[in-house]
């Protein structure tokens, strides 16, 4: 019988957020995540685990991971970030360079460090 410790009823879950841009505009996305994205976010940042930039595999991609406490605490911080004037400003800047995005929920293997 598998016995369920409470660190594991309290396990994080964590979001994939991937954006894939239209070619040529990974610059222009870089430039207003500099000037108008990662000023906005930063107030978020302990929910975020990091950024990358797609390479090999992966070109035209902003990809980032947050970690939350549960699915209620994400939404609670989506939604700030959503009401978040400084936010909003960034996103008509930078959502019509995106061609498509995808989220995903994920939870933490039970074997990972």
């Amino acid at each position: 019988m598998l016995k369920i410790t409470l660190e594991v009823l309290k396990m994080s879950i964590y979001e994939l957020r991937i954006y894939t841009l239209y070619v040529g505009k990974l610059n222009d996305a870089k430039d207003i995540y500099l000037n108008y994205g990662w000023p906005a976010i930063k107030k978020y940042e302990k929910n975020l685990v990091k950024y990358f930039i797609g390479d090999i595999g992966a070109l035209n991609q902003i990809i980032h991971i947050w970690q939350f406490e549960d699915d209620n605490k994400r939404r609670e911080i989506w939604n700030k970030i959503y009401s978040d004037g400084d936010f909003i400003k960034f996103a008509t800047k930078f959502r019509p360079l995106v061609m498509k995005q995808e989220n995903k929920l994920m939870t933490a293997a039970p074997w990972t460090p």
